[in-house]
């Protein structure tokens, strides 16, 4: 069934600015990691981890200053590959969105393996399964 495109030229109204955007990059970047990755860090890292975190922190936001500064700059969706294939090249812009693509599925993943983990320990990637395709489901509606 094909769906024909609308004639609006209604447009939202963009309210968040370079601080909320700014949030909103470091609270995706941190997310699930604060619930999945504290323990196997320290582990890892013994005594070192504070260092850890501070150098993990620095860097969460250096990318998030990034996303946001590019958002502000190329106000259309995905502020990345719209700069990469504006100012690089074309395909550049491809393989940026196409990367981001890829990073944005592999965190889905793991945090549906943090949420099965928290939820029904025994059956984690049962309960990841499901969880995914209940956000599925809800975006579809």
């Amino acid at each position: 069934m094909m769906v024909a495109a609308s004639t609006s030229t209604s447009r939202l109204a963009r309210r968040i600015g370079f601080r909320g955007a700014l949030v909103v990059g470091l609270g995706a970047m941190l997310g699930a990691g604060v619930f999945g990755a504290i323990g196997p860090a320290a582990t890892a890292a013994g005594s070192g981890l504070l260092i850890g975190l501070c150098i993990a922190a620095a860097l969460a936001a250096c990318n998030a200053t990034s996303s946001a500064r590019l958002a502000a700059r190329y106000p259309r969706s995905g502020g990345a590959y719209v700069y990469a294939g504006r100012e690089l090249h074309p395909m550049a812009g491809f393989v940026a969105g196409s990367a981001f693509l890829v990073g944005k599925l592999g965190s889905c993943a793991a945090m549906a393996l943090v949420f099965g983990l928290y939820v029904w320990p025994e059956h984690h990637r049962t309960a990841a399964i499901l969880a995914v395709l209940a956000c599925a489901v809800v975006n579809h509606l």
